[in-house]
């Protein structure tokens, strides 16, 4: 465990904060866009300062399906002086973006403190949720890290059982036949378990649903007193293709939003809608795609050379891989039903799974791609950057005709200039004082 102080003292902190006035800056209008005046504010101002210490733990949780083992991992930043909303503590619950895992939300590629730490010193625990397969549990420093391995060698580890990194002899390495663009980001380079290896068994094993296990554990584990806490997924990036359907599972009060994905069902709206039907039909079962530099300089275009070079040093950190969540998220039923069925023809499924019969056995490989109907019970909020890379605000706008049936109450906002990840300490001020700004506003109650 890891505690972390700040300075001054917590109690001239808390004394400052009771006497500092907050700067008159609204929240967007709903489908509406904070202009550059407001994001200067903010800045110019301290409205949220820092208020408390925090502690930090990691947790790994343990758990089999089919007939598999996994280890999910799960970061929690805890305030010694908790932040209340109407006598409940407020806890954000992140997902780890496509290619990147918890520890993203801890330090950013600048080598400051993240988003996660940007709320633990503002009273908001703040729960890192790293999918299965992302953590390096072999990392020297026991943080999960794989800069120790070279990216062409980096296939997921879904239990920390595993002694030892997969060898070359157990996956290929081929050309997806992509390249990078202006408008687009792609995986260069895709990597296949071979067949009968132990590591095709595991990531047969990694169905969509087993994400959900994984996540829904570490919420029980992390959150100890759920009736009296205010929980907000906040999925970053694919991170909320997994989020909404864990509300199935796990409930939240409320969904942040910042450069979120939505369900595949959304997803794949979204691309038809434009006439686009490659992705419904794409080969996505069991690859692991490589987010190399072409990827990471796609999301870098707004810095220089220098910059872009020093950042993506420190994120390769993270996995820079995607695996397995390809499929629930873009909805590619082809590959649903592929994964599905190579399953269900193995020789390690425990009979357990088979009872219900393959007609059930399917319907949950598809259930992740579908927004649940616990949605009724939650606010949305959607919040992006105008500048966002990989969700414009025509795929926002899409994905809200999808979703806003399916939840209590629905809000678009956007704020201008603003690119899809908060990798500076002032893009995240902006968004964490917005976050705060729509909480007090009573938005999520």
């Amino acid at each position: 465990m890891k505690s972390h102080h700040t300075a001054p003292a917590v109690l001239l902190l808390t004394l400052a904060v009771a006497s500092a006035p907050i700067v008159a800056w609204e929240i967007p209008t709903d489908n509406g866009t904070m202009g550059k005046d407001t994001v200067a504010a903010i800045l110019a101002a301290n409205d949220y300062p820092e208020t408390t210490s925090y502690r930090q733990i990691v947790q790994f949780i343990d758990f089999t399906a089919h007939g598999q083992d996994f280890t999910q991992a799960v970061i929690t930043l805890t305030p010694d002086r908790p932040r209340l909303r109407n006598g409940r503590k407020l806890v954000v619950v992140g997902a780890e973006p496509g290619s990147e895992y918890g520890m993203d939300f801890v330090s950013t590629v600048e080598g400051k403190e993240g988003p996660g730490v940007w709320l633990a010193k503002r009273g908001v625990t703040f729960v890192a949720l790293t999918r299965v397969g992302r953590w390096n549990f072999l990392a020297p420093e026991g943080d999960g890290s794989w800069a120790s391995v070279p990216i062409d060698r980096r296939m997921p580890m879904f239990s920390r059982g595993q002694k030892a990194h997969w060898l070359p002899s157990d996956y290929e390495a081929k050309p997806s036949g992509l390249s990078g663009s202006a408008s687009v980001s792609v995986s260069a380079t895709y990597r296949f378990p071979r067949k009968g290896t132990e590591l095709e068994k595991q990531m047969l094993a990694a169905t969509p649903g087993v994400f959900l296990e994984g996540y829904r554990r570490a919420l029980e584990s992390a959150v100890v007193d759920r009736r009296k806490s205010l929980v907000l997924f906040w999925g970053m990036s694919t991170g909320g293709a997994s989020l909404y359907p864990l509300a199935r599972h796990y409930a939240p009060d409320g969904y942040l939003g910042w450069g979120t994905s939505s369900t595949g069902l959304a997803y794949v709206n979204s691309r038809t809608s434009v006439g686009n039907f490659n992705d419904v039909y794409e080969h996505s079962a069991l690859r692991v795609r490589e987010r190399g530099l072409d990827d990471f300089e796609f999301y870098t275009k707004h810095v220089d050379a220098a910059t872009r070079a020093a950042w993506w040093k420190a994120a390769l950190r993270s996995p820079r891989f995607k695996s397995t969540e390809d499929a629930a998220m873009q909805f590619g039923s082809a590959a649903l039903t592929e994964h599905g069925m190579r399953l269900w023809h193995s020789d390690f499924l425990p009979p357990a799974e088979r009872k219900a019969g393959l007609a059930a056995f399917m319907q949950a490989m598809f259930e992740a791609s579908y927004p649940p109907a616990e949605l009724k019970k939650v606010a949305v909020l959607d919040l992006n950057g105008t500048e966002d890379e990989t969700l414009p605000p025509t795929t926002v706008d899409a994905n809200r005709t999808v979703m806003e049936p399916y939840a209590k109450k629905y809000r678009v906002g956007r704020i201008e200039g603003l690119h899809h990840y908060l990798f500076t300490q002032e893009s995240i001020k902006i968004v964490g004082s917005t976050w705060m700004r729509y909480i007090d506003s009573g938005y999520f109650e």
